[in-house]
C-alpha cells in the first residue's frame, strides 16, 4: 500500500535470532539505544564446560570440569582476557622466606678464630714432644757400631783376669772402678801403658787413686795391640757395665767422642793421677 504523505515506505526491522516478537521497533529517525554493559547473556553449556577446563589447566583449579552451571543458566559476560593475569600470577612460585638470623652464641662461635694464636707454637712442638716421650718409654736397641757394644767385644780379652762379670780373678775387680779411677783419662793411660811401664815412670807400685797394692800378676800394656778408639770403647764398657756410669753424663759422652774418632787422646789430655805420676803428654800420641 502506497504512502499518501510523500515519504518513502518504512523498511521492516531486522529481526534477531530470538525472533520478531522480541526485536525492538524503531522508526527511521531514532538510533537504537546504547548496549547495556550489565546485560545478562545466556551461554551454551558446552562453552561453559570448555572455559572451565581451560581455567583449570591454566590456574591449577582442582574443581572438576563437569561442575558447570546448568544448561541455560544466565551468567554475566566478562572479558576473557581478565582471567589470564590472575591465573598467571597464581602459577608463580612463592618466594622463599629469608633465613632467620642465628642465635647470639652461635654467631659468636662462628666469628671466633678457629685456632688461638697462643696455641700455634704448642701445636708445632707436639711432634717433637711425642718423639722425646716415646724414646723415654723404652731404651733404643743398641746398634752394632755402638761404642758400648764394641767395648763389650774388646773386653773379652780381659775376662781371663778380671772375670766375665768384672768380679776379678787374678786382677782387681772392676765393680769399684769409678772409685779406683775417678778420672777416665787416667784409666785410659793405665790400659795403654800397662802396670810395668806405669810403675817405671811413677816409681810406685800402686793401683789407682787409693794407693791400692797391685797383684802379683802384672797387666800388659795394650797400646800396641789396640787403637785409641778401642781403648776408649773398653773403658766405656767397664765403667758403665761394672761401675754404673750414667749414659747421660759428660764423661760418657766424652768417651763416645774418642771411641768414634771425633776426638783424640791428645784432645782430652791427661788426668790428675797421670800428671802426678810424671807421665809425659807424648804418651798420648797414637801408637
Amino acid at each position: 500500500m502506497a504512502s499518501t504523505s510523500g515519504r518513502a515506505p518504512r523498511a521492516p526491522p531486522r529481526l534477531g535470532w530470538k525472533g520478531a516478537r522480541d526485536a525492538p521497533r524503531f522508526d527511521g529517525d531514532h538510533a537504537p539505544p546504547a548496549e547495556d554493559p550489565t546485560r545478562v547473556t545466556e551461554i551454551p553449556e558446552h562453552l561453559l564446560k570448555r572455559s572451565k577446563e581451560r581455567r583449570s589447566a591454566i590456574g591449577g583449579d582442582d574443581s572438576p570440569a563437569d561442575a558447570d552451571a546448568p544448561t541455560g543458566e544466565a551468567v554475566v559476560a566478562a572479558p576473557a582476557a581478565a582471567a589470564v593475569p590472575a591465573a598467571a600470577a597464581a602459577a608463580l612460585e612463592v618466594a622463599p622466606e629469608p633465613p632467620k638470623p642465628p642465635r647470639p652464641e652461635v654467631a659468636a662461635a662462628l666469628s671466633r678464630k678457629k685456632i688461638p694464636l697462643w696455641a700455634m707454637p704448642v701445636l708445632a712442638a707436639l711432634p717433637l714432644w711425642a718423639y722425646v716421650y716415646q724414646r723415654t718409654l723404652e731404651p733404643p736397641p743398641a746398634a752394632e757400631n755402638d761404642p758400648f757394644v764394641l767395648g763389650e767385644a774388646v773386653y773379652t780379652g780381659c775376662q781371663s783376669c778380671h772375670g766375665v762379670d768384672g768380679g776379678g780373678i787374678s786382677a782387681p775387680a772392676l765393680d769399684n772402678v769409678l772409685v779406683q779411677w775417678p778420672d777416665y783419662r787416667d784409666q785410659i793411660m793405665w790400659i795403654k801403658l800397662g802396670s810395668e811401664q806405669w810403675y817405671e815412670i811413677s816409681g810406685e807400685k800402686v793401683y789407682g787413686a787409693n794407693d791400692t797394692p797391685t797383684s802379683n800378676s802384672p797387666m800388659p800394656g795394650w797400646g800396641d795391640a789396640l787403637t785409641d778408639e778401642q781403648i776408649a770403647e773398653v773403658v766405656l764398657y767397664e765403667r758403665t757395665a761394672f761401675g754404673g756410669l750414667d749414659p747421660t753424663s759428660e764423661e760418657y759422652l766424652a768417651l763416645v767422642e774418642v771411641a768414634e774418632g771425633t776426638k783424640t787422646l791428645e784432645d782430652i789430655g791427661l788426668g790428675e793421677l797421670s800428671i802426678a805420676a810424671g807421665i809425659d803428654e807424648a804418651s798420648l800420641a797414637a801408637g
